[in-house]
């Protein structure tokens, strides 16, 4: 394995472990492209890598300095992005809501001109209504993987955030022992 698959995998553990294990819809992680000058073959190997998983990675920001792996499920974000109140939602914002891929491609758009769009969080399986609460500034009541605005949820969405922490040290630990991202899945 090459050192910069061996970075890859390392970042992987560390952003990615909860999309790994299959309890969030997706993950992002930003880098250097000088850091990853083979990012296209990364992409490639690791698509078919987690591909009989139902993950696949899409690189956003491809001719940035700063380019954005972007690891999602593809059925979790298709179920999302089909639901009626998402489709309005993201209406507003101009996508086209009719194929992940058209939804993925607008995204990359909103990014060009607006590094972090508000909308993103439903890209990353934020729930909506704290999509909304960070959109319309409402004091939130804790913060986590994301800004919750709802007290009645804080507690359950808590755990599930400590959840996202402990896969993510098990995956780092595993990673550093030189477990390979695919043993850990």
């Amino acid at each position: 394995m090459s050192s910069e698959q061996r970075s890859f995998e390392e970042l992987m553990a560390y952003h990615c472990a909860p999309t790994l294990k299959g309890v969030k819809i997706a993950n992002m992680f930003h880098v250097s492209r000088s850091s990853f000058p083979n990012a296209l073959e990364l992409m490639e190997i690791y698509n078919e890598k987690l591909k009989e998983k139902g993950l696949a990675f899409r690189i956003l920001q491809a001719d940035q300095p700063r380019i954005t792996f972007y690891l999602y499920s593809y059925k979790k974000l298709q179920r999302v992005l089909s639901q009626p109140d998402i489709q309005s939602f993201l209406r507003l914002f101009g996508y086209s809501t009719h194929s992940v891929s058209a939804c993925l491609d607008h995204l990359e758009k909103r990014m060009k001109n607006s590094y972090y769009p508000h909308e993103i969080g439903i890209f990353l399986g934020y729930p909506y209504e704290d999509v909304l609460g960070f959109i319309q500034d409402k004091p939130c009541c804790g913060i986590g993987a994301w800004k919750v605005y709802d007290p009645s949820k804080w507690e359950r969405t808590k755990r599930l955030f400590l959840l996202f922490d402990r896969f993510r040290d098990q995956f780092v630990q595993a990673v550093e022992k030189g477990f390979l991202i695919e043993q850990l899945i």
